[in-house]
């Protein structure tokens, strides 16, 4: 059966490619431009990790995990070479629609949508956009809000810097209003690829089960080479539509969140910064996420929840010699604990993490359509026993440097 969606997914894409260039319709001429990389990474780590898709989605160091005679087996290197985040583009131009040009776009990689179905095809972005003079509407699946496109770390490994800046696609109405240097933005999104967690494991369902989208806001403010900017949303989950003991339950949980961002560029250098809070963050790959709290009805089973919250804080700067380009990122997460004791299941990214911290130098040669990276990653995690306010007290540190070299090809 894998081999049979294989074969289609092939023929997709040696079928779409010779379609680059302009073709005609009967509403207009359409225009095609294809775009993408091809993407080798070779990576060493001096520890187990916590990562995704074969290590390329690095999170955080393991826990220590002692064998009977208190050997940790989790401080076990390991080593992979891997093309999955390798990627197609497809940018397409169409005829004014309602007074604005049209556009849309189509992007696939080969990282799968689970740590069982790496190396298939996955969709990344798939949208629609109609551009007026300062009005943008934007519909399909693209960056979440908080992931800002103009404003994140510039590593070489893959997933922008997760868990310290978000990483999150999805389905999305998105309005963008500009005027002067301000742009002001609202947005509702639903989940797919990144769902929120839950008692049956990651899943849209509980968003869906809601019956509200996530909604967001933002402002952003540009001017020459400086940019700033602040998000602000709400999440409204209902983790269950049935109790334990059979019965129905309406309980859900309302998490707010928000960040704020800001970038300078300079001739040869630039600077980046980002901070994030959130109550719930775990569909944002990022820590935190949820509990049940009260016990409203012993016989029925019947559950109030709480959120976990947690914040997160990185700084990216770069420079530029020629060819030649440095860099240094700086990330910083902790977890904040609940505002009330967590007394029932939690369901939480990170559940026995403290804080966590990752400095990650590195260094490219820039030529042509080909870049040579390496890049050094330092990760530290801070591992302890929550109470039930999801507060540490004693907690143990592990770490893992993870050395990692790509050449990248751009088409």
């Amino acid at each position: 059966m894998k081999s049979h969606k294989k074969t289609a997914q092939i023929l997709l894409i040696i079928i779409l490619f010779p379609l680059s260039g302009k073709m005609a319709s009967a509403q207009g001429a359409f225009q095609f431009e294809f775009h993408g990389y091809v993407n080798f990474e070779m990576f060493f780590d001096t520890r187990q990790v916590v990562a995704a898709r074969e290590g390329n989605v690095i999170l955080y160091p393991t826990a220590v995990n002692p064998d009977p005679d208190g050997t940790d087996l989790n401080a076990a290197p390991a080593f992979q070479m891997s093309l999955l985040s390798s990627r197609l583009q497809a940018g397409i131009k169409g005829p004014d629609i309602l007074g604005a040009r049209s556009s849309a776009l189509f992007e696939v990689d080969f990282l799968g949508t689970g740590q069982d179905k790496f190396n298939l095809l996955r969709m990344r972005h798939a949208l629609v956009k109609l551009n007026w003079e300062r009005t943008e509407l934007l519909a399909g699946q693209y960056w979440h809000p908080l992931f800002i496109v103009s404003c994140y770390p510039g590593v070489v490994h893959f997933g922008g810097a997760v868990p310290y800046n978000v990483l999150n696609r999805s389905p999305q109405l998105r309005l963008t209003q500009k005027s002067g240097n301000i742009s002001l933005m609202l947005a509702l999104l639903a989940q797919s690829d990144f769902a929120s967690t839950g008692p049956n494991g990651y899943s849209s369902q509980y968003l869906r089960n809601s019956g509200l989208p996530e909604a967001w806001t933002q402002i952003i403010y540009e001017k020459g080479r400086f940019l700033a900017g602040a998000s602000a949303g709400v999440l409204s989950l209902r983790p269950r539509i049935q109790t334990l003991a059979g019965y129905q339950t309406r309980e859900s949980i309302t998490s707010l969140a928000g960040n704020a961002f800001a970038r300078f560029r300079f001739e040869n250098f630039q600077f980046k910064a980002q901070g994030t809070w959130g109550e719930n963050l775990s569909h944002l790959v990022m820590l935190g996420g949820y509990g049940e709290a009260q016990l409203i009805d012993q016989g029925k089973a019947l559950w109030s929840y709480t959120g976990i919250r947690s914040m997160a804080a990185w700084v990216d700067v770069e420079e530029t010699t020629g060819k030649w380009r440095s860099g240094l990122f700086g990330g910083f997460s902790k977890n904040l604990g609940a505002r009330e004791e967590t007394m029932g299941y939690n369901w939480v990214r990170g559940e026995n993490i403290s804080h966590i911290f990752r400095i990650a130098p590195r260094m490219g040669y820039f030529t042509e359509k080909a870049s040579f990276n390496l890049e050094f990653i330092y990760d530290v995690a801070a591992y302890g026993t929550p109470d039930q306010y999801y507060a540490f007290n004693d907690t143990y540190q592990v770490n893992n440097l993870r050395t990692m070299a790509s050449i990248k090809y751009n088409f």
